[in-house]
């Protein structure tokens, strides 16, 4: 494979590298085995309605705001080798990853686009950072020297671009606002090195009235004020992730970073009390992944039958089990299962919260939310009992007696008229949905197509 480097010209471009034996370079991102998978368990992933999301965002920004595509975490759970094509495909210029490592295989899977390392450089990954023409985040400005003695290396003719991450509030990455102009002057000293973007992350941009949160745009815009006066002046400013991508325009300067969104979710836009915002319209987004298995067994068991690991789960009466082919070693997580045989609906303290998307308040009990699990199979709702196993899950099929084994069981997705979305799994599982979703493990199958 051969791509173009942007910071190379024709004739400086590098010669072909023997192969690396750091680890990174065996790091899978997907399961991508040599035989058919029969064992029955795998997500579907609708590539159509991925680039169907990437333009219904490039429409509601307008044509002057670059979206970063965030493809970190295997492209969120989804399968970077192949979604990352079908956004480039739709339009996408950039892509957003977490390290290095996630950079080289976007190239090595055929991406031209550029590519920011939003979570930097570690040491010594400064010289094939440049060779794979990856843009990373600094936050000190060591790491932008150590940039600019690998170009000098590299005997690059053109400055090196990087984006300066900005601590506002959230207290991670980022350069303390009060080192800021001690950067700017030492940046200034570095002609290897062009300060391309300047940018920051909101810790709680899907809450309208958080006053957090206009502190960190207030300290934003500040900082870029600051670079300003320094003769810096980057031409990628950027701010707004998902959430204030959907609720908050004046965050989008000319450069986004969506994530969740590309994949069909929108985070709820709320206010502190966790009221709905209804000024905020939704966006018509399609969910990308669906995730299915099989019924492997049925069994019918009597009244007082303890069910799976520890027999938390006993039968109040008669019932009609089903053994699917799915556990946490798949990324189901045990908080699904119901124990002690209470009802599904048990939570009616936090039911208004769940229904509404909203976060529970702590105030509420957050055991009320574990065990409330349910999967589609032939169109009903069944909910799922005992304890999630490694492999296999339980499920309760007495109300649907045309259960078979071999039967589609839904966990994500649609069956009929009945539909169980990544938010509302992770609901079940007291997560956020960017949890369920990344933590789809290796061994499910990734299925792509149109």
């Amino acid at each position: 494979m051969s791509f173009r480097f942007p910071c190379l010209d024709a004739q400086q471009q590098l010669p072909p590298q023997a192969p690396l034996t750091r680890y990174h370079r065996n790091l899978a991102t997907t399961l991508t085995p040599t035989r058919i998978e029969t064992r029955p368990n795998w997500a579907e992933v609708s590539l159509s309605a991925l680039r169907h999301n990437f333009r219904v965002l490039q429409q509601h920004l307008g044509a002057e705001v670059t979206i970063c595509a965030v493809v970190k975490c295997n492209a969120y759970g989804h399968g970077v080798e192949e979604c990352a094509p079908a956004l480039e495909q739709a339009g996408a210029s950039w892509f957003g990853v977490t390290s290095t490592d996630e950079g080289i295989v976007l190239r090595e899977c055929g991406i031209t686009a550029r590519i920011l390392v939003m979570c930097g450089l570690y040491p010594g990954e400064e010289e094939e950072a440049l060779r794979y023409s990856l843009t990373p985040a600094v936050f000190r400005l060591e790491q932008a020297e150590a940039l600019a003695a690998a170009a000098t290396r590299l005997k690059l003719e053109q400055p090196a671009a990087i984006h300066l991450k900005i601590d506002t509030g959230m207290a991670r990455l980022g350069i303390p606002t009060t080192e800021l102009e001690s950067f700017a002057e030492g940046v200034k000293r570095l002609p290897q090195i062009e300060l391309e973007g300047v940018f920051s992350h909101l810790a709680s941009s899907g809450v309208l009235d958080d006053e957090n949160t206009a502190r960190q745009i207030e300290g934003y815009d500040r900082a870029l004020r600051t670079v300003a006066e320094h003769g810096l002046h980057p031409r990628l400013r950027h701010l707004a992730n998902s959430g204030a991508v959907q609720a908050r325009p004046t965050t989008w300067h000319n450069f986004v970073r969506p994530g969740l969104l590309l994949y069909g979710y929108e985070y709820p836009v709320t206010r502190r009390d966790g009221a709905i915002a209804p000024e905020v319209p939704s966006l018509p987004l399609q969910p990308v992944l669906s995730w299915k298995t099989h019924v492997l067994g049925l069994r019918d068991v009597a009244a007082g039958q303890a069910l799976g690991y520890g027999g938390t789960y006993v039968t109040p009466a008669p019932a009609r089990i089903a053994v699917v082919s799915v556990g946490y070693g798949d990324g189901l997580s045990r908080k699904v299962s119901i124990h002690a045989g209470e009802p599904v609906s048990s939570a009616q303290s936090a039911d208004a919260h769940v229904a509404s998307g909203c976060p529970v308040p702590a105030t509420l009990e957050r055991d009320d939310l574990v065990g409330r699990g349910e999967v589609l199979l032939r169109g009903q709702r069944a909910p799922i009992v005992g304890r999630v196993s490694m492999d296999l899950t339980l499920i309760d099929v007495t109300h649907i007696p045309s259960a078979a084994i071999g039967d589609e069981v839904v966990l994500i997705g649609r069956s009929g008229s009945q539909r169980i979305t990544a938010w509302d799994l992770a609901r079940s599982s007291d997560t956020v949905v960017y949890e369920t979703l990344c933590n789809l493990s290796k061994r499910v199958p990734r299925r792509h197509a149109e």
